[in-house]
């Protein structure tokens, strides 16, 4: 019985690890986003992004995400960021579309 009861505490435990961690792709993602954001109108160090793209337990790395950017006077924009060949395409995507993001 306290076999299965640390496995399972060492599993949470491993699950909860990976929470929270931001992939390279997710990081250039945000820092794209927080640099095309002027500074007097923005939070920039608020922005952030969605999380990669996983099924199953197996990570994929994704070419766009959603970020939101929020606003110093409150609320967020959402905007689009693109990988392409020369780098990050950012793009504003809807204004005032809330300070919580989609899966």
């Amino acid at each position: 019985m306290r076999l299965v009861g640390l496995i399972s505490v060492f599993a949470c435990t491993l699950l909860l690890a990976g929470c929270g961690t931001e992939s390279p792709r997710q990081s250039g993602a945000r820092v794209a986003v927080s640099e095309s954001l002027p500074a007097e109108r923005y939070d920039v160090d608020q922005t952030r992004c969605t999380d990669d793209p996983s099924a199953w337990f197996i990570e994929r790395e994704a070419t766009v995400y959603v970020c939101l950017g929020k606003l110093r006077d409150g609320g967020c924009d959402w905007y689009q960021a693109t990988l392409k060949n020369a780098g990050w395409d950012v793009v504003l995507d809807q204004k005032n579309a809330g300070c919580v993001l989609p899966f």
